[in-house]
């Protein structure tokens, strides 16, 4: 693939300066777009992706260093070189501060321009990598600390990618342990509001006139004790993000003024008619199942198709097995850590018990048995024995398939079909009985599993491990 010339914007009144300059730098291979004045450059600036801004100092209307400092707002990234029959130590200095790259003097000769642009579109260029660099780094860091590779929790990785960098609110489900609050602090460290705060709220840890007053603070004597004005969540959370966990809980007033904020990006404190402005990204929370509210008139239709603009669910732990491994050694290593403890590892008879089990509690879950067998532990390798309590998260009866609203069929005959498979030990005549189906039809859905498998081992990268959960 050929990389794309590099693009140069020539602005000068003088029409031979301006031709000379474009005829000596097409040769050099540059796409040169051309403007006779300040105004015409900002237009084409704001048309065009421009690499190196060349400019004169003396124009009419938009001088030199005003294009300069204007260039930079529309194309931050854009290099720019001054040149100026009027050198002198302050315009340069002047100049250099607005961001310019260097300042030629006229009478012009092309070898200096030319050099100069060089120089200009290399520093350009190395900019432009280092600030993909960093912002892919960042991504990855930031998704790194969410563990796993299983394709459900990979495709949810994907929209956290897709949706960071946008205002949209964002309403995370899932259960009580995957991770809600990790993906609510990606999603913020990813976005343009990352410099600002991450405000959390814990709907269901307040009676609901604390509530209010903690989302939107209150006035001086709003109730008995507010001895002073106090400001809310939402203020605190201006130019950044705020988490509302556990929105299913709110109460139809909070409801409704929340709905308020969404729409209008306004409220008053309790007890106040001040109206407050607020910009505050929204990303919202819940394990509940907050369609059957609506259905049952607990919670707003119109709040929840607010809230639900983007969705991202969380898969179970119990549907993501394969990363079970990556969260076991991970948490190994933190509480090793945390402890002094020896524990390089986990035996192949432990890692069986736990991939077996239900884990309704989820990740949160796997991580408290994880610290208390690495404190129990009295070898180098956690041992069934260190992982005793952890039965209390009993699996389901084997000869059931757990199921959750949203599960899709493909997972639910893949499962069907090896558990029968298993329970009847490879023979695929009795499966074909047991299920119903031909056993050409059996074969094809076999194959079609060993093929999908093959392509998640050649194709899944590991989300490498990072922090605290999921």
């Amino acid at each position: 693939m050929i990389a794309e010339a590099p693009t140069i914007l020539v602005v000068d009144d003088d029409r031979n300066t301006r031709e000379t300059l474009k005829r000596g730098l097409t040769r050099e291979g540059y796409e040169i777009l051309a403007a006779e004045d300040g105004a015409k450059a900002v237009r084409l600036l704001q048309e065009r992706e421009v690499d190196l801004l060349i400019t004169d100092y003396k124009m009419p209307g938009m001088d030199g260093l005003r294009l300069a400092s204007t260039a930079l707002v529309v194309r931050p990234t854009t290099a720019i070189i001054m040149i100026t029959a009027f050198a002198s130590v302050d315009t340069t200095v002047s100049a250099i501060k607005q961001g310019v790259f260097d300042v030629i003097e006229k009478p012009l000769r092309m070898r200096d321009v030319k050099k100069a642009a060089a120089r200009a579109l290399e520093t350009h260029r190395l900019l432009t990598e280092n600030r993909r660099l960093r912002g892919e780094l960042k991504g990855r860091e930031e998704l790194g600390r969410i563990i796993g590779r299983a394709p459900a929790l990979l495709d949810a990785l994907a929209v956290v990618e897709q949706v960071a960098p946008v205002r949209s609110t964002v309403l995370l489900t899932g259960e009580s342990g995957t991770g809600k609050e990790l993906f609510a602090q990606a999603l913020h460290r990813l976005s343009p509001r990352a410099d600002g705060p991450l405000v959390k709220v814990h709907c269901a840890a307040l009676a609901e006139s604390l509530l209010e007053s903690e989302i939107f603070g209150h006035v001086k004597g709003a109730y008995t004790g507010a001895i002073s004005a106090r400001k809310g969540r939402f203020e605190l959370a201006h130019g950044g993000t705020i988490l509302l966990d556990e929105i299913g809980e709110i109460s139809p007033t909070t409801q409704v003024k929340l709905l308020r904020v969404l729409q209008e990006g306004e409220f008053e404190r309790v007890g106040g008619s001040e109206t407050i402005k607020v910009d505050a990204r929204v990303v919202a929370a819940t394990n509940a199942d907050l369609p059957r509210a609506v259905a049952e008139g607990r919670f707003r239709e119109d709040l929840y198709y607010r809230l639900n603009v983007i969705h991202i669910e969380i898969p179970p732990l119990r549907d993501r097995r394969e990363d079970i491994p990556l969260l076991v050694q991970h948490f190994i290593e933190k509480y090793t850590r945390l402890t002094g403890k020896q524990v390089k590892g986990i035996t192949a008879e432990a890692l069986d018990l736990l991939q077996g089990l239900h884990w309704p509690g989820n990740v949160r879950e796997l991580e408290n048995a994880i610290e208390r067998g690495v404190v129990l532990a009295t070898g180098d390798r956690l041992t069934p024995a260190d992982l005793a309590d952890v039965g209390e998260a009993k699996a389901p009866p084997p000869d059931t398939i757990p199921f959750r609203v949203g599960q899709s069929l493909a997972t639910l005959e893949r499962e069907a079909i090896l558990r029968t498979l298993k329970s009847v030990a490879g023979d695929k005549d009795a499966v074909a009985r047991i299920l119903g189906i031909g056993v050409a039809t059996l074969y094809r859905r076999l194959k079609e599993m060993e093929e999908g498998s093959r392509e998640e081992d050649e194709g899944g990268g590991e989300r490498a491990a990072g922090t605290d959960e999921v």
